[in-house]
């Protein structure tokens, strides 16, 4: 009867410790997935260097990200599918993407893609209208200038009026 327990405990003792083995194991191995995509996520790389190749994507009214995704996927813009949804997820450009013929790069980063499909407007713009806001920007600058000038021209006519 003594054998019999003894053998029983180092049975159960076996099956804990390569039950314990496994989930180490899967732990380790989905640990390095969950890295790896949280790397990429941020990270974000061109599918390839230098000037890559166009190409052209029609983006339909109502497609969803996932959609999206499989369009660029099946013409070699990008490599993930679920990679590309989750930094759709946690760009700017989230939800932004406008319906329209784009020609993308492989040499453009995802965020570059998004950008362009959304048409520039980033969260919480209101505009993508950039030369509006470099004229805006030149308007001002002109402004202050004239203002300096006009307060030096009157500094040194009261010096020569003061001589």
């Amino acid at each position: 009867m003594n054998t019999k327990k003894l053998g029983l405990g180092i049975l159960d003792t076996i099956v804990k410790v390569v039950f314990i083995i496994i989930v180490a194991m899967l732990i380790i191995k989905y640990a390095k997935v969950a890295y790896n995509y949280g790397y990429h996520i941020f990270n974000q790389t061109a599918v390839s260097s230098g000037t890559g190749r166009e190409v052209t994507v029609t983006i339909s009214e109502g497609d969803s990200v996932g959609q999206i995704a499989d369009k660029l996927a099946e013409v070699g813009l990008i490599t993930d599918k679920f990679l590309f949804k989750l930094q759709e997820m946690f760009s700017e450009y989230h939800g932004m993407e406008q319906p329209g013929t784009y020609t993308l790069s492989t040499a453009m980063t995802p965020e570059e893609m998004l950008s362009i499909m959304s048409g520039g407007i980033k969260n919480g713009e209101e505009s993508s209208d950039k030369d509006g806001a470099l004229e805006e920007g030149a308007a001002e600058e002109t402004e202050v200038i004239e203002e300096t000038q006009e307060t030096e021209e009157v500094e040194n006519s009261e010096e020569s009026n003061g001589n």
